[in-house]
């Protein structure tokens, strides 16, 4: 499934939703909430749809985890945070805005950087190394079960008494 068909059909469904808000008397200030809400959801839809393209052009050297995408996050929230208390807090959202504008340029990778392949297997089983001594490892463990299992005959026998 495509990315953007999952997030234009979340968008239909929310604008179903606000729809079915008229039926209830809702008042409009509540439905345009809820429609403003549905125009970001498609809004967000254009961008993922124009960033799946496929291009011909370069490439861009992007990371693989990013600082300086949780930077703009919290300077998003402190901003966001300035219209439910007060105007100040968003003053503080320049900050790590600031220091996210100065650490993307150094998580990318320099122009002709070709990643090297690393040694860590993508299988999710990885096989057990054979044993140089195969006899002795079964002997070590059939003679562990052994023990073990008399232990607990020994424990269940009625009429043992605990010292």
């Amino acid at each position: 499934m495509k990315p953007a068909a999952v997030v234009f059909g979340w968008a239909g469904f929310n604008a179903i939703l606000a729809a079915i808000m008229f039926a209830y008397g809702e008042t409009l200030q509540f439905i345009g909430l809820y429609a403003a809400g549905v125009v970001l959801t498609v809004l967000v839809g254009l961008s993922v749809l124009l960033a799946t393209k496929r291009s011909s052009g370069p490439h861009w050297r992007l990371p693989a985890g990013s600082r300086s995408a949780g930077l703009l996050g919290l300077a998003a929230i402190l901003f966001g945070l300035g219209f439910v208390f007060t105007h100040w807090i968003s003053y503080l959202a320049l900050f790590p805005l600031l220091l996210a504008a100065f650490t993307f340029n150094r998580e990318r990778l320099r122009a002709g950087t070709v990643p090297v392949p690393t040694e860590v297997r993508s299988s999710p089983v990885v096989p057990r190394p054979r044993s140089e001594h195969p006899v002795l490892e079964r002997a070590a463990r059939v003679t562990t079960v052994a023990v073990a299992g008399a232990r607990i005959l020994s424990a269940l026998r009625q009429g043992r008494r605990r010292s």
